[in-house]
């Protein structure tokens, strides 16, 4: 599990290979970019008056060469955070990323722990479940067919 996870975090950090289009940055920029008029639609999804002029925005920053992060900024400042769909690693947003990964990890270390516990028990005390007296009774009916057997071989 830990190698699965972190092989998703590393493929999820790598960047995509190649530059972008300026298509494919305007793409990116405003389906990153809530409409501040629907609710739950990116500007790309959306059709309304605002989401055209800020798809136009986008496209006409982006021909100008400034970068998605300085663009989102600017409607960061224009409207808030909530206007970017995606959150950042950082601060407060970036525990609730990470929180969750941990308390998993947690939990598959407690029950892996526990296990071995368990396991290192019932080595140590013979068959899982069972108390001191009934093992004593176990081995005195053991030790009494091993004498009733080695009665019986030197008849």
């Amino acid at each position: 599990m830990a190698i699965i996870a972190i092989a998703a975090l590393t493929f999820g950090t790598i960047a995509d290979g190649g530059t972008r289009t300026e298509g494919e940055r305007v793409t990116a920029l405003t389906s990153t970019i809530r409409c501040p008029q629907c609710r739950g639609q990116s500007v790309a999804e959306s059709n309304v008056t605002i989401a055209r002029e800020i798809r136009a925005d986008i496209r006409t920053r982006v021909g100008a060469g400034e970068t998605d992060a300085q663009i989102r900024q600017v409607y960061i400042d224009r409207f808030g955070r909530s206007i970017v769909l995606t959150p950042d690693g950082t601060g407060f947003t970036g525990l609730v990323w990470i929180i969750p990964v941990v308390a998993a990890a947690l939990a598959v270390s407690v029950v892996g722990f526990a296990f071995s516990r368990w396991r290192r028990e019932a080595s140590s005390t013979g068959e899982p479940g069972t108390s001191s007296a009934d093992r004593q009774l176990v081995d005195r009916a053991r030790s009494e067919r091993k004498t009733s057997a080695s009665r019986r071989t030197s008849k």
